[in-house]
């Protein structure tokens, strides 16, 4: 493939995701502002603690193994692998509802977060939606179905939006937050499914229990490596905001949300549109034995180049602007944001290329990278509370533990490739 012409062409899938991702984000940035008067700190709180549960669930509902949907070369392995994912989303659904309501009293407890007792009931419909929206989704990278992927996403966030500000605006409380995430984060998972629907469907007609458990036992190793990983990615990602609620109250814990919602708009823009890009191409050039060494610098370059003054400009904002802007109540918020860049750019820049290891199949390498990162943030958080440290410190040490972790990724990401290059390509 000619370097220049593959490289453009990334950049054009890239534009398609980004731009309808861009326009998604541009709402709840301009919404912004209009929850914060009609929400407590305290209720992004509750969000906060909901969302938390709901992550660690939804990362494991097809025990990763919708990451291996772009991977096979055969479509009808490929189908028997969706249909595998499909029926483990469902699985974890029923197990998951389970657990939660034989627990309740305890998860209530341990989160500090007795005021989302009465929406609980959220919390299965968020996983059956999230999990197959998620499958399918991975299934449309596969296919190539990067403006589908982007129509899905402002459908969710205009739904997202549309009902936290109508339902805030007339009840009191956490509900609105909890209905819009919930339904916002669902819907569009039949845009992304009916993306070559007549092909798809003749073929699911020939899924049979034999292929299902061959494409089960050819990706075990998602499951069995993947799927601890994955939870200690979401733990890490997590962690921060529930040990703010559990220690200092639901208060900090919504001002820390509301920081990294500022930074979820570049990530989730550009950052998650070149990762969904990225995976798709690293996968094809995978297939195809091409290297992958000149697709992974050129992508962590210009990742770095394009964050640094978008970081910058969200530490001026988040130093003199957040009380302005979102409320005086809110001004704790952009403190934790100028605490929080070096680590945003750091995962700006190396996140996006995460997928790399999946593509591999090294899922031993990404599970060292999580316990590494895993004892850089906890030995952070630990220090801070055995010091007696208060939230603003206590978040600044997180930024730099936070900011060595996904140095870290990068690192262990071109170790992998390096070692996996094929002939003729220079490291």
């Amino acid at each position: 493939m000619n370097a220049a012409l593959g490289m453009s062409g990334f950049r054009l899938k890239v534009l398609q995701v980004a731009g309808g991702t861009a326009v998604a984000q541009g709402l709840l940035v301009l919404a912004a502002p209009l929850l914060t008067r009609l929400y407590t700190p305290a209720d992004f709180g509750v969000l906060v603690v909901y969302v938390s549960l709901l992550a660690i669930v939804v990362i494991v509902a097809s025990l990763r193994y919708e990451f291996a949907l772009p991977i096979p070369a055969d479509d009808d392995e490929a189908i028997d692998l969706l249909a595998v994912c499909m029926l483990l989303v469902a699985a974890t659904t029923c197990l998951a509802s389970l657990l939660l309501y034989a627990a309740q009293d305890r998860i209530l407890a341990w989160t500090g977060a007795p005021a989302l007792a009465p929406y609980l009931w959220l919390v299965p419909v968020s996983i059956l939606g999230c999990g197959s929206c998620q499958v399918f989704t991975c299934w449309a990278i596969r296919k190539g179905g990067y403006r589908r992927i982007a129509r899905t996403k402002v459908t969710q966030s205009l739904t997202q939006l549309a009902l936290q500000l109508g339902v805030g605006s007339v009840v009191k409380g956490p509900l609105g937050l909890l209905v819009g995430d919930a339904l916002g984060r669902s819907n569009g998972t039949r845009t992304l499914a009916m993306l070559d629907w007549r092909n798809d469907w003749a073929r699911l007609k020939r899924v049979t229990w034999g292929g299902m458990r061959r494409a089960l036992v050819r990706f075990r190793r998602f499951p069995a490596i993947g799927s601890g990983t994955a939870l200690m990615n979401t733990f890490n990602l997590r962690i921060p905001a529930l040990l703010l609620a559990i220690t200092f109250g639901p208060a900090e814990a919504g001002c820390f949300a509301l920081a990294q919602r500022v930074f979820a708009l570049p990530s989730s823009v550009i950052g998650e549109s070149v990762a969904q890009v990225y995976f798709g191409e690293v996968a094809l050039l995978a297939r195809r034995e091409a290297g992958l060494m000149p697709l992974f610098k050129g992508t962590l370059r210009r990742m770095f180049l394009l964050g640094l003054p978008l970081m910058l400009a969200a530490m001026g904002a988040g130093w003199f602007l957040f009380p302005l802007i979102f409320g005086r109540d809110w001004g704790e918020a952009g403190i934790f944001v100028v605490a929080l860049a070096p680590m945003a750019l750091a995962q700006f820049t190396a996140a996006c290329a995460d997928s790399t290891l999946l593509v591999l199949e090294r899922q031993d390498l990404a599970l060292y990278r999580e316990v590494l990162r895993t004892g850089l943030l906890l030995g952070g958080i630990l220090a801070a509370y055995l010091l007696k440290w208060p939230p603003r410190p206590a978040i600044f040490l997180f930024g730099a533990t936070g900011t060595l972790a996904y140095v870290g990724y990068g690192l262990v990401t071109w170790h992998a490739i390096r070692r996996h290059r094929p002939a003729g390509e220079t490291p």
